[in-house]
């Protein structure tokens, strides 16, 4: 989290339109970013970046892109989004608190423009699913998230955006423990559909919801597993209630992927394939989630939030904290 002195410099980002809220990475953000990556063993050093003309382009298409639904959700909670690189991830999202009161101003997203690089979004969807695994020459992951006419870095970053709001919505909301506290013994809509807290504080599937090798899976750290091991993982994670392999590894991380993935196939009608390949070759296709029957509790709870017009009322409740 980011305590700042100066709340004003902050919270006067919030009048300005969602598309004009690009900064480079602030110098306390970037400077907490680098210690979190010292003390996780991220080799990574983050460093600010202007926000230069083509980025703005492609963030901006991706933002006009968003359901205004969406983005009416997002825009009185979204302080900024900071460009930098060396982060240790493509986008992270984090709370900045006033220093004063300890109240919540709001929240940010950083993106590593370095991750993000002139790339489609199948490249960058399939390069980022494959992370986990080592690339030794056999089984990879396929995933197309693009037709042509959106297979673009826009596009890329429009889904890592779309993941990173649900990240902004859930410390705002009341359906999740906030993350930079001790989780209360109470009922959370969204964390009870998949996750309870062990006596430790640690968050653990409900039974029945784990599989093999979940709880392995290391997206950006250094404990890869061999390819064969991605077959095992993602059989399991097709029994399973969760929505993707990242969405596997935490309830925060459940949720953002939820939500990207709703937005991005339920709402914009966009594609969400993932394949698994052997030598380049076609083996095997991961069921689509919200196509799928063990998609029921979340696809409910999206529907309050996201799916109709008249659940407005709804989504105002579960967005109340």
């Amino acid at each position: 989290m980011i305590s700042t002195t100066t709340p004003l410099a902050w919270t006067e980002l919030l009048q300005l339109p969602l598309h004009q809220r690009l900064l480079p990475l602030p110098p306390a953000v970037r400077d907490f970013v680098h210690q979190v990556n010292l003390a996780t063993g991220v080799d990574a050093v983050p460093e600010a970046l202007p926000v230069d003309a083509a980025l703005r382009t492609d963030l901006e298409e991706a933002l006009a892109g968003m359901p205004e639904r969406v983005r009416a959700l997002v825009a009185p909670r979204l302080l900024g989004i900071c460009i930098g690189r060396g982060l240790g991830s493509c986008g992270i999202t984090d709370i900045v608190l006033d220093a004063g009161d300890n109240s919540l101003l709001g929240c940010i997203v950083l993106l590593d423009a370095g991750l993000m690089a002139e790339c489609g979004a199948n490249a960058w969807a399939s390069w980022k699913d494959n992370l986990p695994f080592h690339a030794d020459g056999g089984f990879t992951l396929d995933t197309a998230i693009a037709t042509a006419p959106d297979d673009t870095r826009a596009g890329a970053l429009q889904f890592l955006l779309l993941h990173e709001f649900g990240h902004v919505l859930s410390a705002g909301g009341d359906f999740l423990p906030r993350w930079w506290e001790a989780a209360p013994a109470r009922a959370f809509p969204f964390l009870d559909l998949g996750w309870t807290a062990d006596a430790a504080g640690r968050f653990v599937p409900h039974a029945g919801c784990d599989f093999a090798l979940r709880g392995a899976v290391d997206f950006y750290g250094a404990n890869k597993l061999p390819s064969a091991a991605l077959v095992t993982a993602y059989a399991g994670l097709e029994l399973s209630g969760y929505p993707s392999l990242y969405g596997a590894t935490n309830p925060y991380d459940d949720f953002a992927e939820c939500f990207a993935t709703w937005v991005h196939t339920q709402m914009l009608g966009r594609p969400y394939a993932v394949r698994i390949d052997l030598d380049g070759a076609p083996q095997a296709w991961l069921e689509p989630f919200w196509a799928s029957a063990r998609s029921a509790s979340r696809r409910a709870f999206m529907e309050r939030l996201l799916g109709k017009a008249e659940d407005i009322g709804a989504a105002q409740e579960l967005m109340a904290a």
